[in-house]
């Protein structure tokens, strides 16, 4: 049962239903694929800092209505950054999934669609992940000529295992549903169709844990990265901006554009 829906600004991407449990349902829906970039980046941080102090929120679920769970960066205009936007990019990145991965309510993520690239770190970084049989997984930041985020590889370096990350970092090709059970990015894979049912259910069992307990053992769990995260923005707010693209970028983002 919905109850309401939860104000946010002026955008319309995020689809915020609470639901009578509790449970916030976030559902992103900005076709085709759910491409970031800093403005959406910047209100999707938005709203984990209004969820964190929402007192009717107890967790939260984050799906897409789109084939895609999510494609990462829109490759499309970061073609054509320049060194200002480029910059901006990376610090929209590191300040909305620090929000995300030290989100201290339950954070639970249904994914019946590709999750690569910078849509890969909702997932990463969640609580829970549960997944349909056509999801997908990857990092493809090494195939539109990039190099990791400083920030964003604290996270995954925190999540993933050293061969896991070697595999999935170093190839840039997406993996199936299973394998990432196996990797232990997926927690449950699940019928087509149940995915955000059971995303649902989990969340709602989620809820009913002690809410301070909770926010205490996430955050003693991932502490050493959130702090390491923390000191790279703060960096960055300091240094004069570099340059995240190389000579290689531009030929490799029209290439994967196709």
């Amino acid at each position: 049962m919905t109850l309401g829906i939860f104000e946010m600004s002026d955008q319309d991407w995020l689809k915020l239903e609470l639901q009578s449990d509790g449970v916030m349902l976030v559902t992103m829906q900005n076709a085709p694929v759910n491409a970031f970039n800093p403005n959406s980046l910047g209100e999707l941080e938005a709203l984990f800092v209004k969820l964190a102090g929402d007192g009717a929120t107890k967790a939260v679920v984050l799906a897409s209505n789109l084939k895609v769970f999510s494609a990462g960066l829109n490759l499309k205009e970061a073609q054509h950054y320049d060194l200002a936007a480029q910059k901006a990019i990376v610090d929209g990145f590191h300040k909305t999934f620090l929000e995300i991965f030290a989100f201290p309510k339950p954070f639970i993520v249904a994914v019946e669609g590709a999750a690569i690239a910078g849509g890969f770190f909702p997932v990463i970084c969640s609580d829970y992940r549960i997944a349909g049989p056509r999801a997908t997984f990857g990092l493809a930041e090494v195939r539109v000529g990039v190099g990791m985020p400083a920030g964003l590889m604290e996270i995954i370096r925190s999540m993933l295992s050293p061969n896991d990350l070697r595999r999935i970092l170093q190839n840039g090709t997406a993996i199936q549903a299973d394998a990432a059970i196996k990797a232990g990015i997926v927690d449950e894979l699940v019928q087509a169709g149940d995915v955000l049912g059971q995303a649902l259910k989990i969340a709602r069992n989620y809820a009913q844990i002690p809410p301070i307990a909770y926010a205490t053992v996430k955050y003693q769990s991932r502490q050493h990265t959130i702090e390491a995260l923390k000191a790279e923005i703060s960096k960055s707010a300091a240094a004069e901006p570099v340059p995240w693209f190389t000579e290689e970028t531009a030929s490799a983002m029209a290439k994967m554009i196709g």
